[in-house]
């Protein structure tokens, strides 16, 4: 048995509004390690996969992502993507572990 296991990042908007992020990644290639981000934009009441990997077991999901900004939306109090208590722990139909971020309180 691995001590890794396939687990998928979605962000989840809660609101009316349109959300735009950008999450930053470590990348390991036969070149070496590089930073890649990537921009993101998420419908009202939408949600979208923000990475999907190998990950330990007992690893928090903010150590994933070396950079997590969500851009202000007037009056929406956001929560906050670095709080590892603000990603959602569950499990699909096949046992592979997913962290929901919902992005408005």
């Amino acid at each position: 048995m691995t001590n890794y296991k396939m687990t998928t990042f979605y962000v989840k908007n809660n609101t009316n509004k349109t959300v735009n992020f950008k999450a930053s990644v470590d990348k390991i290639s036969s070149m070496g390690s590089f930073i890649i981000t990537l921009p993101f934009t998420v419908l009202p009441n939408d949600s979208v996969l923000a990475r999907k990997v190998q990950l330990r077991k007992d690893a928090l999901p903010t150590a994933w992502f070396t950079q997590f900004i969500l851009f202000p939306i007037d009056s929406v109090k956001m929560n906050d993507p670095n709080d590892a208590n603000n990603w959602i722990k569950s499990t699909d139909k096949k046992g592979k572990q997913i962290y929901t971020f919902n992005v408005a309180q």
